[in-house]
This record gives structure tokens, C-alpha cells and sequence, in this order.
């Protein structure tokens, strides 16, 4: 489904029933990103979207994080949704971050997963000169979610698959060189710094104990930031989080805040 909103169109799904929540992808990732975890928020109207750089949307220009929690928040409220919940993994824990900022009226809460403040060196390094790469032609879409692969899945993941002599996957629909550029200029120009000590709203971090993409330690400083906030460390996972590794402290953290 398309909604027109803020001057894009943008692309969402909305499944399940109860109570609403909303998925924010990061970083690349469209919509399908939640596949996993939507069946497992049982009891719970389910809406994914694809941000502004990637998957079915459609825009013009560039656009900031901010303008990407305004869409999200623009969704919500077109589809009768006053107050949800919101997940957001990676660049969508930013986007979600900027929610709670600049729209807590509209949050019951909000689960930031694999998330961050300072954005570490070496991953910005990596995803910034594959970016320039794919978009002058000198990389390959594919080599780009090669890189993206191996920094975001822990090792535990590339083990399993190779006893069972799998390759880990490279997704069959490619994204746009160009929407890769605009999201990360959108990703490096957002900092929102000791401003995250202002935030009321019930905080759920979920941070992989073996993340390095963006370290446990930069969920950790999240947490510390926003007042009340609570963490999940998950043991073994990177930035990738399998959902049946959270899905369950997440619905319970959604319990105690149904209003």
C-alpha cells in the first residue's frame, strides 16, 4: 500500500490486529526486514514501511532523519493511530530517537535495538567508502551486501551456516545506489547527543554483546542517557538480532505501557 505524505510516496504494510506498533528498519534494509518479527507481536496491529531511500518509496531531494521520523509519525496518525509503540533497529533506532524527541505525545513507548550515538569510526569508514563505491561503479551491489553481511551478522551466524554448508544470502532485490547515499548523509548528519536526557518515554535498549558495527558499550551510553531507560543485552548476537532472541522481552516491555 502508498500513502502520499510530506511530499513522497511512501510504500507500508500493516498486519495483525490490538494494539499498534510501528518496525523502522535501518541503514539499506526495506520493509522485509521484519518478516521474522512481525508473527511473533501476536495481539498487536503490526506497521512496517520503507523509509525514503530504499524499497517501494518514492521521493525527490534529500531528507534528514528528521524528516524520516515525520513520515513515519504521518503514517501512523493516517492510518488512526494516535499512540503506538515503535521498534526501530540501527538507523531506525535514530528515527525513533528523533520520535521521542520531537513527537513523545504520540509514543508509549519506543525498543531501540543495535543502537548508538556516536557513530563508530570504522563502520562509518566501511559503509562510507562502499557507498562512494557502488555509486561511482567501482563496487558492486552485491559486493555491497557482502560488506554489509559480515558486519552485521556475529560470528556465531557464519558458523552455523557453514556446518550446514550454507552461504548467507544476498537479497534478490537490490537497492538503489543513490537512496544507499541519501540515507547515509541523512545517518551522519544526526547527533542528537545529551538532548536524549531529555526524553520521558519508557526506553527498551536491545544491544548484541557481540556487535561490531556499533559495540554494546554505544547501547550502553543510550541507556545511561535517557532517564529510566533499561537494557537487554543479547549474548552472541551482532547487529543483527535474530527476533527470537528479544521478540518476548519486547512484548512484555509493550505490556506494562498500554496507555
Amino acid at each position: 500500500m502508498f500513502a502520499e505524505l510530506n511530499g513522497a510516496r511512501i510504500c507500508y504494510d500493516v498486519q495483525g490486529e490490538g494494539d499498534p506498533v510501528l518496525l523502522i528498519e535501518g541503514f539499506g534494509a526495506n520493509r522485509k526486514f521484519w518478516k521474522g518479527l512481525v508473527p511473533l507481536l501476536e495481539g498487536h496491529t503490526v506497521v512496517t514501511l520503507d523509509n525514503r531511500g530504499v524499497g517501494d518509496t518514492e521521493y525527490s531531494g534529500g531528507f534528514t532523519i528528521d524528516d524520516l521520523a515525520d513520515d513515519a509519525v504521518a503514517l501512523m496518525s493516517m492510518l488512526g493511530f494516535d499512540r503506538f509503540h515503535v521498534v526501530g533497529w540501527s538507523m531506525g533506532s535514530l528515527i525513533a530517537q528523533s520520535m521521542l524527541l520531537r513527537h513523545r505525545d504520540v509514543l508509549k513507548d519506543a525498543v531501540l535495538i543495535s543502537t548508538y550515538i556516536d557513530r563508530p569510526a570504522r563502520s562509518s569508514y566501511v559503509l562510507g567508502e562502499f557507498t562512494r563505491m557502488v555509486n561511482d561503479g567501482t563496487a558492486t551491489m552485491e559486493s555491497f551486501f557482502v560488506m554489509v553481511n559480515a558486519f552485521v551478522f556475529s560470528e556465531m551466524v557464519f558458523r552455523d551456516l557453514e556446518d550446514k554448508g550454507i552461504t548467507m544470502p544476498i537479497p534478490k532485490r537490490l537497492e538503489r545506489p543513490e537512496g544507499l547515499r541519501d540515507q547515509l548523509i541523512a545517518v551522519c548528519d544526526f547527533y542528537p547527543g545529551q538532548t536524549l536526557s531529555q526524553v520521558t518515554t519508557p526506553v527498551l535498549v536491545v544491544q548484541g554483546t557481540e556487535d561490531i558495527m556499533t559495540p554494546f558499550h554505544q547501547g550502553e551510553v543510550v541507556r545511561d542517557l535517557i532517564p529510566g531507560a533499561e537494557i537487554l543485552p543479547v549474548e552472541g548476537q551482532g547487529h543483527t538480532i535474530g527476533p527470537k532472541y528479544y521478540s518476548s522481552a519486547v512484548l512484555e516491555f509493550f505490556s506494562r505501557h498500554p496507555e
